[in-house]
């Protein structure tokens, strides 16, 4: 970013959190984006961070913050007038507002600092993995450019999506950041493996398995998975595990799951927190992340810093996370696919190897480094509005 030298000192800024369309499960980006309001609360608490919301409800979360409670406006589209309608009348009173969600708003007045995270470009790249309403049409047609235009820097989690920002909407570099995820530091090898014997009991789980963490939906390519694994089966004991929340278009998965050579080797989990997490990245054989397109890829992470080998794409974001510390397969490939995952079932020192490189490729996310660069960002925003 070409700014000014900083100059504030520990002055005090009041920075809004457009937090209405962010969800409270925490899981994907969602959890990345509570990672970082925490952090910067905790970096730099001489700032107000106030969480400009819809929702009447108590959590600790919540209570870290401050909160600005806007009620929906009745009638259709309740959220989408909120974002533009609604939200843009109390930001005068802020030095800066965060936009961390999909949409938020586009009116902002010219004397406050804007920042708006761009997390992926899935549904430009890949709008047949999904099913658009005529209003998110809209949204992405209009609205999502009119914020990449007019808010003051864009902040993607990857240097992958921020060519694919450039690329797509000619948003020049110093416009944008790269600041990665990182991992809890709950997400670490379990030192008695012992303790994972409740776990595999509460699931089930009594074979050797496979592992895929994520939501189910179309870009997580989950129709190769399953094509590959059941050409394997009868080669390797494993079972195949599918950990994660029910997504969308997601079906076909199901009734292929079904099929006489699948049932009863493929097991659907559901959604897990992240302390449940730990435990599938350390009691799996490796993971298998085989998507199509990633913004960032947090389980790719997770399971590294929890010393599982990984298996994923060559595509997007997700060599520039695993770096050589997994697997690469062409995503379209079943064959690669199923050569990989046999490659680690026969032989260990490859796994082996996988485990200790993922660990040492791990520490290169911080969460105390991202942090103090989104905090860098914001302070020197602020500083260049007011120095205007």
């Amino acid at each position: 970013m070409a700014m000014l030298p900083s100059l504030m000192g520990r002055q005090s800024f009041k920075i809004g959190i457009v937090y209405g369309g962010i969800s409270e499960q925490k899981a994907g980006m969602d959890h990345f984006l509570h990672q970082i309001l925490l952090a910067l609360n905790d970096m730099a608490p001489e700032h107000r961070y106030v969480l400009i919301d819809h929702r009447r409800r108590k959590s600790p979360f919540r209570d870290c913050f401050e909160q600005l409670i806007l009620d929906l406006p009745g009638g259709p589209l309740a959220l989408t007038r909120w974002n533009l309608l609604t939200v843009p009348r109390v930001l005068p009173q802020f030095d800066l507002v965060f936009s961390p969600g999909l949409y938020g708003p586009v009116r902002i007045p010219s004397e406050v600092s804007s920042v708006m995270v761009v997390p992926d470009l899935t549904r430009y790249l890949f709008p047949h993995f999904f099913s658009f309403n005529p209003v998110q049409k809209w949204l992405d047609r209009f609205a999502y450019p009119a914020m990449l235009k007019r808010y003051d820097h864009l902040v993607t989690i990857s240097h992958s999506t921020q060519k694919d920002l450039m690329t797509l909407f000619k948003i020049p570099e110093e416009k944008t950041s790269v600041v990665y995820p990182w991992a809890d530091n709950l997400f670490q090898p379990v030192g008695d493996r012992e303790t994972l014997g409740p776990f595999l009991k509460k699931y089930g789980l009594k074979k050797p398995f496979i592992l895929f963490l994520s939501t189910l939906e179309p870009r997580k390519n989950l129709g190769t998975l399953l094509k590959a694994f059941a050409g394997i089966k009868e080669q390797i004991p494993h079972e195949l595990v599918l950990v994660g929340q029910k997504g969308w278009k997601i079906d076909p998965v199901f009734k292929e799951m079904e099929r006489p050579e699948l049932k009863g080797r493929v097991h659907w989990v559901g959604y897990v927190p992240d302390a449940e997490r730990v435990f599938f990245y350390n009691a799996a054989e490796f993971l298998v992340f085989p998507s199509w397109y990633e913004g960032f890829g947090m389980p790719l992470l997770e399971a590294m810093q929890c010393g599982c080998p990984v298996i994923t794409s060559k595509t997007s974001s997700m060599p520039e996370v695993v770096g050589e510390a997994a697997l690469l397969i062409n995503p379209g490939s079943t064959e690669e696919c199923q050569q990989a995952m046999l490659r680690l079932v026969s032989e260990r020192e490859t796994a082996e190897h996988l485990r200790q490189a993922g660990g040492e490729q791990a520490v290169n996310f911080s969460g105390p480094l991202s942090a103090s660069k989104i905090l860098e960002i914001f302070e020197k925003l602020i500083e260049n509005k007011k120095a205007d």
